[in-house]
């Protein structure tokens, strides 16, 4: 199942931040001594930047038990899936008209599975940005881990009013469950618009749920079997998770911050 073109989800999160009527340049300027008259631009900035699992990204299940190939099964609800909202401001007087939109993964790929688990099932999801089930990994180690850098862009169509926050849904995820456990990512979002400027956001580190059933995230924790699973294993996976809660500037998901407290009795 290919990737799907990028829909760009508003929340509805639209106010005004100035008063367009407004005289004195101190209270019509953004801050930095210029007023309305001299911004007289589309001039945009990152507000807000988070990312969760939330529960709706489009997905169809294939039982393969007996070596058969059924048709896809579409999953009524969808499933579970990383949703990263951001939050813009347009500073300026003029709309801003956003064309295109691009991830650069800095990290992607799949921690070490530290447990034996197998499986029929399939699940194909359908991500806004999404991880080819093709894509090259790096030789050796014992995480799989995607060769990177790389990048996924989609175009948009999308105005930002003058003096106004508009928030934006982008989901991103692996195509399909294939390495059953929790795909992550370290990444960079840019915003690019039709006069050629960009908004850069990031890194994020955001990480997915799996269908593995002796590790995923469970509420504001994550669900880990250590009666099945081996230490030395989960070490090695608590090193490159705080590895990358060292990134400098970096905005972590829910579930990925959990991860790192969870596995951090095990450094």
């Amino acid at each position: 199942m290919g990737a799907t073109a990028l829909l760009a989800i508003l929340l509805g999160c639209s106010t005004h931040e100035t008063n367009n009527n407004c005289t004195d340049s101190a209270q019509c300027g953004d801050g930095n001594g210029r007023n309305e008259e001299a911004k007289a631009v589309s001039e945009l900035e990152l507000a807000k930047a988070t990312a969760e699992i939330r529960p709706g990204i489009p997905a169809t299940e294939t039982d393969g038990t007996y070596e058969v190939s059924p048709a896809p099964v579409k999953i009524e609800g969808g499933v579970l899936g990383i949703h990263i909202d951001l939050t813009v401001k347009n500073l300026g007087t003029k709309p801003a008209f956003i064309s295109k939109a691009t991830m650069t993964f800095r990290k992607s790929g799949y921690p070490e599975g530290c447990v034996g688990i197998g499986g029929p099932l399939l699940t194909t999801a359908t991500y806004n940005f999404t991880i080819p089930d093709d894509q090259p990994y790096e030789d050796g180690g014992p995480q799989l881990l995607h060769k990177t850098p790389f990048s996924i862009s989609r175009e948009l169509t999308h105005e930002i009013p003058p003096n106004k926050y508009e928030k934006f849904t982008l989901t991103v995820g692996p195509e399909s469950d294939v390495k059953v456990n929790p795909w992550f990512g370290v990444l960079d979002v840019i915003l690019e618009r039709d006069d050629g400027k960009k908004l850069e956001i990031g890194p994020l580190a955001v990480i997915a749920s799996g269908s593995n059933p002796a590790f995923y995230p469970d509420g504001d924790s994550w669900s880990i079997d250590e009666e099945k699973s081996y230490p030395e294993c989960l070490k090695r996976n608590a090193a490159m998770v705080r590895e990358i809660m060292r990134t400098p500037k970096i905005t972590v998901s829910k579930e990925f911050a959990s991860l790192d407290k969870a596995l951090s009795k095990y450094l």
